[in-house]
């Protein structure tokens, strides 16, 4: 039988901690055994984490017990419905936001470079020169998906800042597909293990 491999997540779900192995699950209680740097779950009660063969599951645990490296977790629950848009990666992607209008207005699309700050499967925060409505109607290229998607995309937040001499927006997804949001989750969830592997390599060094 495979083994099933889990990765545990910050807080927050911005970053993996560490991976780990399950060793027992019965009810709501499971025992892990954690395969790189236990001392990451050092200070923590409750840690969240999801099945590493499948990003849409995610879970949360008060950590019970640490002999060695097994974790014993209790209280464990699945969280995948509040947190499946609240969990986000950090990231500089240049990309282009796509403006576009109503059909009867005849008008044609065009593209305007950004730069994302940081996304989840709710939305987005980036940076543009450009000054945009948050009235407008936009799309936005995802690039870090499998395959390139393009989702639709309202600005919730504007900010400009004089200094840098651009506009600072938070935006969310519209009309969000069950399809690109399970593609754009597993995105985000490799993006956090290979930053999560670099910095275990890089300590090892």
């Amino acid at each position: 039988m495979a083994e099933e491999k889990y990765a545990i997540l910050s807080e927050s779900g911005a970053m993996v901690l560490c991976e780990a192995v399950l060793l027992e699950r019965n009810g709501n209680q499971m025992a892990m055994r954690v395969v790189d740097d236990v001392k990451a779950l050092n200070g923590l009660n409750l840690v969240k984490f999801h099945k590493m063969q499948s990003y849409a599951e995610i879970y949360q645990g008060q950590i019970q017990d640490i002999k060695g490296n097994i974790v014993s977790l209790g209280d464990v629950f699945n969280i995948s419905a509040q947190m499946r848009k609240e969990i986000k990666v950090k990231i500089h992607m240049e990309t282009d936001l796509i403006k576009t209008f109503p059909e009867e207005e005849q008008k044609i699309p065009f593209t305007i470079p950004i730069v994302v700050n940081d996304i989840s499967c709710g939305g987005m925060g980036f940076v543009s020169k450009a000054d945009l409505s948050k009235d407008g109607t936009y799309e936005v290229v995802i690039p870090i998906t499998t395959d390139p998607i393009i989702l639709d995309v309202g600005i919730v937040r504007k900010e400009f800042q004089p200094d840098k001499n651009l506009y600072v927006y938070g935006s969310k997804f519209i009309d969000f597909n069950i399809v690109c949001e399970r593609l754009l989750r597993e995105a985000i969830f490799r993006l956090q293990m290979r930053r999560h592997r670099k910095k275990i390599m890089e300590e090892k060094k």
